[in-house]
């Protein structure tokens, strides 16, 4: 996305009723319109004062007016920007706000689904993101407008009191300020795009370390990591330093040029004084409007350059949005019934090597089944196809008779309820983790599943106020799995797949907890557990085991007879 197309997409989205900001707009553009009548009256009011002492004509009262118009005008510019500022300040908050809510809504589904999602670098963004709309917001959109609109105001004043060529000497010097700055603006903003990536990938490197301490310190790598960390930052140095140094050498171009503008304008000032041409006032006007425009210009042309960086953050923002709409899904607890799942011929390969192929089987609504295989025979890319997570290459997938691409992604998870191997809780209380929707289980009842499973082996009361830490680091294995599986005991959903949710747990307190799941879920829920222990293969409705690709479906007696590979499975005691 183009610089200017951040800008239109801003301010249209200033425009929308959704937003509330039009109000803060139209305020912030009345105390600017405020702002230019007031700095373009002020050097006219201080050549009428100038004139008038120098003629020693008009009452002193008028001259004193003028005197005292001026100076009201010239430091009444600050306290108007300053109100102008609360105005400003609530629009960046709620773009800020509408912005990372979008992105937030449109990349979650993203992180959740594709293995190559990146949450650090997502995470930069949305942390950049105010300042990086306060930049384009006050520092660029609210000065570009006025600025533009004071100059050639200005420019028209002076044309109308001074000689023509002080319009032309006037134009001409912010001609070459504009052809200065163009000239800088396309290295500048590729270079901008250059940091923002190095910043990008520093927020990602630091992040993934962080997010995995553990393995890091335990593995005796601190040293290693530590270099990767500083590879990263020299990397985001150098990328600064060549946006410093185009920042540098523009700045000292475009103060070469008001530089060389604003002494040739007073230098013939002064000559034209001295010959009668010009009058004191005149000079003052002339001098006041340069400086006027001289200052705004050189703080507006550091902005310009400032704000690459921002709209490059701002731009990758936007792009990552996506612009989803809200769609009202039914909640699982109004989805009545277990579903049946038909699978058809399902093909899915990584590359060029087939996990899946030519796989069928049904599955009777309510059944509980038991998926089993060796390692790498596709049992969790399977269930993500089940769960819609992941698209076969082949075949499809039904749930009631409806194929499941027909369904849309976000409802998919209200038909099957996909709960991973490696649990994820939040930095939060035991209480928060285990209540985590959709599940409908009542606090009393966790704590009852909880101690019944022995969550604690010392059998001590549970403290469901207990932080879990990062990613449940004050907890167990077994006992993140003990705390999502009484969640996922108060869970209503038409199919409920755990995909080795049970693997860390000692046969008794699987058996237990499968044994409440199955009774919780009979009759309104079709379960599918994926495990590496067939001993609760017997107990299934339906097994459904897979080697080299293929898929075997049917009870455990069958299968024992009728699949060589199943059986052999088996009596290896897996």
């Amino acid at each position: 996305m183009t610089s200017f197309g951040v800008i239109r997409r801003l301010v249209a989205m200033i425009g929308r009723p959704s937003l509330s900001a039009r109000r803060d707009a139209a305020s912030a553009i009345a105390i600017e319109l405020a702002n230019v009548a007031l700095g373009v009256s002020a050097p006219v009011l201080l050549k009428l004062a100038v004139d008038a002492l120098t003629a020693g004509t008009g009452p002193l009262g008028l001259i004193v007016l003028y005197v005292a118009g001026f100076v009201i005008a010239w430091t009444a510019t600050n306290a108007m920007t300053a109100l102008k500022y609360t105005f400003t300040i609530r629009i960046i908050d709620k773009l800020a706000r509408r912005i990372a809510l979008d992105t937030v809504r449109a990349q979650l589904p993203t992180l959740a689904r594709k293995r190559e999602g990146d949450s650090a670098r997502l995470q930069g963004v949305l942390e950049r993101l105010p300042f990086s709309l306060q930049i384009v917001i006050d520092g660029l959109l609210w000065r570009m407008a006025p600025l533009i609109a004071q100059t050639l105001i200005s420019l028209a004043i002076v044309g109308a009191l001074a000689p023509p060529s002080y319009v032309a000497m006037m134009g001409a010097a912010l001609g070459l300020y504009i052809i200065a700055t163009g000239h800088g603006a396309g290295r500048f903003q590729e270079a901008a795009r250059t940091a923002h990536e190095a910043a990008a990938c520093q927020a990602q490197t630091v992040g993934d370390i962080l997010r995995n301490a553990r393995r890091v310190v335990f593995n005796g790598n601190l040293a290693a990591e530590r270099d990767r960390i500083d590879e990263a930052l020299v990397a985001r140095r150098a990328a600064n330093e060549a946006v410093s140094q185009l920042i540098a050498a523009t700045a000292t171009f475009q103060s070469a040029v008001l530089a060389a503008g604003l002494s040739v304008l007073l230098i013939l000032g002064t000559a034209d004084v001295s010959a009668g041409r010009l009058t004191v006032g005149d000079f003052v006007l002339l001098q006041a409007y340069a400086f006027r425009l001289a200052l705004p210009l050189g703080g507006f042309g550091y902005v310009i350059r400032q704000a690459g960086v921002s709209i490059a953050n701002i731009s990758e923002a936007l792009e990552l949005g996506g612009g989803i709409p809200d769609k009202h899904l039914l909640p699982a607890s109004e989805r009545a019934g277990p579903a049946a799942i038909e699978l058809d011929d399902i093909g899915f390969r990584y590359g060029e090597e087939w996990v899946l192929r030519d796989a069928s089987a049904y599955i009777a609504p309510g059944a509980f089944v038991v998926m089993v295989g060796p390692n790498g025979s596709g049992k969790s890319t399977l269930a993500q196809i089940i769960a819609g997570i992941i698209a076969p290459e082949e075949g499809a997938v039904s749930i009631d008779g409806r194929p499941l691409r027909e369904i849309e992604p976000d409802e998919r998870h209200w038909l099957v309820l996909y709960a991973p191997q490696s649990i994820g809780l939040f930095n939060r209380t035991l209480r928060e983790n285990a209540l985590y929707p959709p599940t409908q289980v009542a606090e009393a009842e966790l704590a009852s599943l909880l101690d019944e499973w022995r969550f604690y082996e010392s059998g001590r009361p549970i403290d469901l106020d207990l932080a879990v830490g990062e990613q449940g680091a004050r907890l167990s294995g077994g006992q993140m799995q003990k705390l999502e599986l009484a969640r996922l005991a108060g869970v209503s959903a038409p199919v409920v797949i755990l995909d080795e949710t049970t693997s860390a747990l000692d046969r008794t307190s699987e058996a237990r907890a499968i044994r409440t799941l199955k009774e919780r879920y009979r009759d309104r829920t079709t379960l599918i557990l994926i495990t590496h222990r067939v001993a609760l293969a017997p107990e299934a409705d339906v097994v459904l085991f897979l080697e080299n690709g293929g898929l075997e479906a049917g009870r455990h007696e069958t299968l024992l007879r009728e699949c060589p590979g199943y059986e052999r499975f088996c009596s290896l005691g897996a």
